[in-house]
């Protein structure tokens, strides 16, 4: 009699999250999220696999962007996870945000130098990045945290991109100080606003 020994069955493989890790590597390299058939081909499938998961490139791109933006939520967390609930977490969450835009430049030109909405659906896992930065912003702001995070992100996001965009200039300033000078100026005793105030909405 002959025995056979069967091996284990190989583990179910994830094509889905495949190819959004690598579409997801491949934005590292360019703000432009890759096509479709590019995908299928770093992943070793056929394009046609690539539509039992996504039906369109639209559907592809949310996806990868939705990926990139709980990423962006997590380093935020992590930077002030165990802090003291004061005014320098909002320097801590800032500089999470920077050091996080300038390491994945690809990404995060795709989620804020693009027209695409972030939607509600993004990062549902994690706190959604501008409602924390909101929140910190009343720490110094309690009356209009709203209008003060929007101020920090303009400002910040300017950083990010110069630093994005302008790799060879020398800045004299590492971005971690450049980003606690700017949140820490921003949140000196904010005057009131007079008029009227714009509605609450996400940032």
């Amino acid at each position: 009699m002959i025995f056979v020994t069967q091996g284990k069955a190989p583990p179910a493989r994830d094509l889905r999250s495949e190819l959004v890790s690598a579409a997801v590597s491949m934005l590292a390299q360019s703000a432009v999220v890759p096509s479709l058939r590019s995908i299928a081909r770093a992943c070793g499938v056929a394009p046609s696999a690539v539509y039992w998961h996504f039906p369109s490139e639209s559907a592809l791109r949310a996806a990868v962007l939705d990926a990139e933006y709980a990423d962006l939520a997590r380093a935020v967390e992590l930077a002030i996870a165990g802090t003291e609930k004061d005014s320098s977490r909002v320097v801590l969450a800032w500089q999470a945000y920077v050091a996080w835009g300038i390491a994945n430049p690809g990404a995060y030109q795709a989620l804020f130098e693009s027209p695409d909405h972030l939607t509600s659906m993004r990062a549902d896992e994690d706190p959604r990045p501008q409602d924390r930065l909101v929140e910190l912003a009343a720490t110094f702001d309690p009356a209009t945290p709203l209008i003060s995070a929007r101020l920090m992100w303009s400002a910040v996001h300017g950083l990010v991109s110069l630093r994005i965009h302008k790799a060879t200039v020398d800045w004299k300033i590492s971005a971690d100080d450049a980003t606690a000078r700017i949140v820490t100026a921003l949140s000196a005793q904010p005057r009131p606003l007079k008029g009227r105030q714009p509605p609450r909405s996400d940032t």
